[in-house]
């Protein structure tokens, strides 16, 4: 099944992020450690894998020119469509890792109704 283009995101009653394709994922938060390890400068820590999600925040904050989320970034634009995270470590002595996510159009729903956006929402790929 093809989503609706754009997905429409809005919070619920309790303030989770819900979208037309189910809950989006706020809440995996990536940090960059100085001397973590002694081969580096510094590394990038995510405490859980993000894994099978839909994805919209700190992650991929650099494709969010609406939100008012502009926190340090780990995403790399690879496509027009497609986004890498990449991190050094998955939690404090874990092992790397890389995901990869289709970005979809998004729209917010607002007090008013619908209001378009540049963001967009990153989506595990099929």
């Amino acid at each position: 099944m093809t989503p609706p283009e754009p997905v429409a995101v809005w919070r619920d009653e309790t303030g989770r992020l819900m979208s037309d394709l189910g809950a989006v994922d706020t809440g995996c938060h990536a940090t960059v450690r100085a001397g973590h390890c002694a081969q580096r400068r510094q590394c990038v820590l995510v405490h859980r894998p993000p894994g099978p999600r839909l994805l919209f925040g700190e992650l991929m904050s650099e494709l969010d020119d609406e939100a008012g989320i502009y926190l340090e970034t780990h995403a790399k634009l690879i496509a027009a469509d497609m986004i890498s995270i990449s991190v050094d470590h998955v939690g404090a002595g874990g092992p790397p890792g890389s995901w990869r996510y289709r970005l979809l159009p998004m729209r917010w729903k607002t007090a008013d109704g619908w209001r378009d956006t540049a963001a967009r929402l990153a989506v595990w790929p099929d």
